[in-house]
C-alpha cells in the first residue's frame, strides 16, 4: 500500500517531468533546432512518463483522500487541464515557433491546476 506522502512526491516529480518535456521541446522549436536522436527521445519520454505518473499518482491521491466513490468538481477540472497538457506536446511540436505566447499559456495552465489543487473551489 502506497502512502499519501509517496503519491504526493510522485505527483510533484511527474509535474516537473511533464513541464520539462514541454518547455524543452518549446525551446528546441523556438531556436529552430531539429529534433534528432537522443534529444527527441529525452523530450518526448520526459513528457510521456511525466503524464503517465501524473495520472496514476493523481488517482492514487484521490483514493487516499477517499474521493474515489464520488469525485468532486475540482478533480474533474484538474483531469481536464492535465489532459489538455498531455495533448499540448503536439501543439508545441507544430506551433512552437510562436514561443512566448505558448509558453505563457502553458504556465497559466500549470498555475491553474495548482490553484485548483490548493483551494479546491468546487
Amino acid at each position: 500500500m502506497i502512502s499519501y506522502e509517496t503519491y504526493k512526491i510522485i505527483h510533484l516529480v511527474a509535474i516537473v517531468l511533464l513541464f520539462s518535456g514541454l518547455v524543452g521541446l518549446l525551446t528546441i522549436q523556438m531556436s529552430g533546432g531539429a529534433l534528432v536522436g537522443r534529444v527527441r527521445s529525452m523530450v518526448f519520454a520526459s513528457h510521456g512518463i511525466g503524464f503517465l505518473l501524473l495520472l496514476v499518482s493523481g488517482f492514487g491521491l484521490a483514493a487516499r483522500l477517499g474521493l474515489v466513490a464520488s469525485l468532486p468538481g475540482w478533480v474533474f477540472a484538474k483531469i481536464g487541464i492535465w489532459l489538455v497538457l498531455g495533448g499540448a506536446i503536439s501543439v508545441v511540436k507544430r506551433k512552437g515557433m510562436i514561443g512566448l505566447p505558448l509558453f505563457l499559456i502553458l504556465i497559466g495552465l500549470f498555475a491553474t491546476t495548482a490553484i485548483i489543487a490548493i483551494t479546491k473551489p468546487f
